[in-house]
Order: structure tokens, then sequence, then C-alpha cells
């Protein structure tokens, strides 16, 4: 009896020693959880874009050879409207100025002079005109050989009177277009001058362009000697601020003007700003110069101001579809598919079947099998190893092609 009864103890034994074995070298880990959420189900597509002025002016280097830059407003001041933003180089342009405004002196003169020459010959011509014609008047009834000669000298009179007159006319008309002329010059000569100074079209921040300097290009700078009409400065107007971006043909048909959009600056993520759709493209284009994807340029306006919105910021854009006042509602890593049916795990890890709706980038509809509060595993908590969420979940249906750019994928998000 007593052999049976250490028999007995000894596999008692052997059995604690296993499962305290076991329980030692067996690895546990927790299943990270989340709980069914219910409120406002916001429905967005995400972009990514960058920050620009709604406005902007390039400011050119003016239609002059042999230009160089003496002086830049500092970059990143702030201009208004009418202050100097270039300076050129401007002897050239002041000598010229100066030239032909002495020979527009000089052509006025000369016309001044042509004038009174025509006033004093035309008194000069009227005058003998009129002798010649009393002449004739008191010898018309006189012999015939004299009263033709009277009449003679008239008619001579009257040719030299018109062709000296003719003459005159001319040399005043010459003088005028010469006056005309030079003026020209003195008005491109003080406009040439006047383009030695660029100053602000409107208020904004200077921004330096890059310029091909050799065989490099560089920020423009003082000293540098741009060509005729090359852009040097760009002048934003920071008072309305928008973000360039695009959205994919797949979504394109459901953006539309005016919807609001969320947009977080990458600089601050903290910050949220409100905006609107303010322009869709109509046409497609590539989204990269070999990539088979097209996409929808967008603009959307920034309906805040902010010191802190630059041109050149990165964002991020989530255009508002559609806002759900109260949704049930879990992470989308908590859904998979189970032999062709749509689960989620529940903290005791038990399996549950669920119906889903509408989802968006990180969370998707609940229509039945939850309630709210209920604690649901964020990973498959049958699998043999531990995970991250969502790193070995089962895709569902509804999630398949979110991120597929293939034209399957692009398919199934039709």
């Amino acid at each position: 009896m007593k052999k049976y009864i250490y028999i007995g103890l000894i596999i008692i034994l052997i059995l604690i020693g296993y499962y305290a074995v076991s329980a030692i070298f067996t690895v546990s880990y927790d299943v990270p959880t989340g709980r069914v959420q219910n409120g406002e189900f916001v429905i967005s597509i995400n972009t990514s874009g960058t920050i620009e002025a709604r406005q902007a002016f390039t400011l050119s280097a003016p239609r002059i050879r042999g230009l160089q830059i003496t002086w830049l407003a500092p970059e990143g001041s702030y201009v208004q409207e009418g202050d100097p933003v270039i300076r050129f180089d401007n002897t050239q342009q002041t000598a010229e100025l100066t030239d032909q405004q002495s020979e527009l002196k000089i052509k006025r003169a000369a016309l001044e002079r042509a004038r009174q020459e025509h006033t004093i010959q035309e008194k000069q011509l009227t005058l003998d005109l009129e002798k010649a014609r009393r002449n004739y008047d008191e010898k018309k009834h006189e012999a015939l050989r004299i009263a033709e000669e009277a009449n003679l000298e008239l008619e001579l009179a009257k040719l030299n009177y018109q062709a000296k007159l003719d003459q005159l006319v001319a040399d005043v008309e010459k003088a005028e277009v010469e006056v005309q002329r030079t003026k020209d010059k003195v008005d491109l000569a003080q406009k040439e001058l006047n383009q030695t100074v660029i100053k602000a079209p409107i208020p904004g921040m200077v921004v330096y362009l890059e310029i091909w300097k050799g065989s490099s290009m560089s920020k423009v700078q003082e000293g540098d000697s741009p060509w005729p009409g090359q852009g040097l400065v760009n002048l934003p107007d920071l008072s309305e601020m928008i973000v360039k971006t695009t959205v994919s043909e797949v979504d394109a048909s459901r953006v539309d003007t005016l919807q609001k959009v969320e947009v977080v600056l990458d600089a601050f993520p903290d910050r949220k700003y409100d905006g609107e759709v303010h322009k869709k493209a109509t046409l497609a284009r590539k989204k990269d110069y070999n990539s088979k994807i097209n996409v929808f340029e967008v603009e959307v306006s920034i309906l805040e101001h902010d010191d802190a919105l630059k041109p050149g910021m990165s964002a991020s854009c989530d255009i508002i579809l559609d806002r759900i006042a109260q949704v049930l509602s879990v992470p989308l890593e908590a859904v998979f598919e189970k032999e062709g049916e749509t689960v989620v795990f529940m903290k005791n890890k038990k399996r549950r079947n669920v119906s889903v709706g509408r989802k968006n980038d990180v969370a998707v509809e609940i229509i039945d099998g939850l309630e709210a509060g209920d604690e649901i595993c964020l990973v498959d908590p049958t699998l043999e190893e531990p995970s991250l969420p969502g790193e070995k979940a089962t895709e569902p249906e509804i999630n398949k092609g979110r991120n597929d750019q293939s034209p399957a994928g692009q398919g199934r998000r039709r």
C-alpha cells in the first residue's frame, strides 16, 4: 500500500515540476486592446502638399543689356507696395538721359527759330505779293507791254510766295519731327533709368530666386549681371495662403470646390488650420515623370492668417467628404477576415462576427455586432507569436486595395 502512495506522490511531484518549469520558460504577452468608440465619424481624403501664396509676383530684370545689381532688399523681409526691392547700376542710363535732354534743348531751339523764320518770311512774302498786285492794278490799263510786265511780276510774286511759304512750313514740320524724335529718346532714357530701380507692385515677402551663374545655379545676389527679362525675386503676398496638393483619379470624383479641409503643417503638427477646396483641375496629369498613376491638382485655401505660414512649407490636408454625428467605430487594425466572415476579437480573445460600413484612414464603422465601450483586441490573438497592432492581422475585404496602386487595387477601391 505504501508503495503505491510513494508512486503517486512521485507522479504528483513530477507533474508539479513539469508545470512549474513550463510556467517559468513559457513567454507570455499582453494583447493590445482598444475600445469601441461612439461619436462623430469623419470620412476624409488625406493628401500632402506645399504651402504657397495665392498671389505672388515675380520681379524680373528689365529688357536692358549690361545691367548689374547693386542692391537687394534683404531676403525674408516684408515690403509694402511701392517699396524698392532691386537696384541696378544706373551710370550709363543717367548719362544717356542727360545727353538726350541736352539734345532736346537744341532741337527745341531749332524749332523755335524755324517758327520765327516762318512768321517773318510769311509777312515779307505777303507784303511783296501785295506790292506786285498794286503795281499790276496801276499799270493794267496802260500800254499793253507795260501791263503784261506788271502781270508777269504779279504771277512771279504769287509763285514765290507759295514756294517759299511751303518751304518754311516744311522746315517747321521737320524741326517738329526732330523735336518729337529726341523727346521719344528722352522718354526712353527716362524709362530705362526708372527701370534700374524695381519696386514692389504688391505687398509681400522677398524671396530670392536661383539663376544660372556659369555652369551652376545659385540665388541671386548683389554684383550679378542678369539676362534681360530674367526672374530675380519672387514676391508672395502672405495675406492669402494656399496649399497646392493632388488627389488620385480614383478620389477625384469625390472632391469638389467649397469642401471643408483641415490643414496641418509638418513643422507644427499640433496646429490645425481651417481650409476649403478652392479649385480642382479639370484634367489629370502623371504623378511623376515615370509614374503610371494619374492625379488631379487641387488648390486648398487656408481660411486663417498666421505669420507661421511661409511659402515652401509642407502640409497635410484632410479633405472632409462627410461628417456623421453618432457612429460606432473601431480601429481598422482590429477588424479581420476569417473564413469569409468579418470578425473582431473581444478582450477575452473570443471571436465575434460584425457588420461594417463606411471607413476612413484610421477607423471603420460598426453597423452590428458591438456596443460602445466594448474592449477588443488590436491584433489577432490566435496567432502563435505576438505582433504589433495590424502586423499580422488578416486584412478584411473593406481594407483591401487601400494602398494598392495597381489597376486591380484601384478597381477594388472603386
